[in-house]
């Protein structure tokens, strides 16, 4: 056991625990940090900070290890959490249902910019028509850093987000190959693969956890290059697209993100695809059983990832 101090040695270990230090602490050891698991429950941090302080004494174990990037649960704040965390999400999901006069349930998702404007925008009369009950409220985020800490019930995260606090499940395989223009791609495709280690490429800059890379690609296909030409560069994977359509360069395309401007004709491919040991996922909380609205959701997202590599 984690013990903090000889004075915390002392303390009644029977001591009365508020219910609100533990939500403290549950946010916090979610969140990641005590401003985030501040924002994430409405009050300042120093209430927080004031919960868990106080929490660690009534229960004399430190709970938490403060680091340059945040805290990290103890051994004992660990199995704190896997105990008393579901009894609250219980608890939640028991007052939700208990209310009066609900409207239609629901169900907020939260994805990429790129993946709501080339992917799932095209496909949500769709699901509206065979779920006419359900409100799907969408949000975009371009990092990973709110993926289980914001109010979202799904998460689509760019890069691996791996937690023991969420679930994950397979959204669709990760299918890449360079991409173009046409007039841009058949250059290229008339000269071989090893003709784009002198191409304009337009690059993602990834702030999350790193998927696929030209460096990556030209590995895979055994092409030497000393150096890389980056004709554009973007942390915003929308203009990365936007930006080979207008005939920039060559990108790496994602094929669940440009299957749809393929079949358009407005990119086409140069060489072929690869697919990855490195899966797209859709994450949710651990211990939360997912209501028959967010079940719904996930269902329909996993099989339209399916088909559009299965048809492509």
């Amino acid at each position: 056991m984690d013990i903090i101090s000889n004075d915390m040695n002392k303390t009644n270990i029977k001591a009365e625990v508020s219910d609100t230090w533990l939500r403290a602490f549950i946010a916090a050891t979610r969140c990641g940090s005590f401003s985030a698991a501040a924002n994430s429950l409405g009050v300042g941090q120093s209430a927080i900070t004031h919960s868990v302080a106080r929490l660690e004494k009534a229960l004399g174990v430190r709970l938490f290890i403060r680091t340059s990037e945040g805290i990290l649960p103890t051994a004992s704040g660990a199995s704190l959490f896997e105990r008393v965390s579901q009894p609250f999400v219980e608890i939640d999901k028991a007052v939700d249902l208990a209310r009066p006069n609900q409207d239609d349930p629901i169900v907020t998702l939260s994805v990429s910019t790129s993946l709501a404007t080339y992917w799932l925008m095209q496909r949500l009369a769709k699901y509206k028509r065979e779920h006419p009950a359900v409100h799907l409220r969408i949000i975009t985020r371009d990092t990973d850093s709110s993926v289980g800490n914001d109010d979202a019930d799904l998460w689509i995260p760019l890069g691996n987000v791996d937690r023991p606090d969420l679930v994950a499940t397979r959204f669709c395989d990760e299918e890449v190959g360079a991409v173009a223009a046409p007039a841009v791609a058949e250059q290229f495709n008339e000269n071989g693969l090893e003709s784009l280690s002198k191409a304009r490429l337009i690059n993602l800059e990834q702030r999350f956890s790193a998927r696929f890379s030209w460096q990556m690609w030209f590995e895979h296909n055994n092409i030497e290059v000393a150096n890389l030409d980056m004709a554009y560069e973007s942390n915003d994977y929308s203009l990365v697209l936007q930006a080979a359509v207008d005939g920039e360069g060559v990108a790496i395309g994602w094929t669940h993100l440009v299957a749809d401007l393929l079949n358009a004709g407005k990119l086409v491919r140069i060489g072929g695809t690869i697919r990855t040991q490195n899966p797209f996922q859709i994450l949710y909380r651990k211990g939360l059983s997912l209501n028959e609205a967010s079940s719904s959701v996930l269902a329909w997202i996993t099989k339209q990832g399916h088909e559009t590599l299965s048809v492509d």
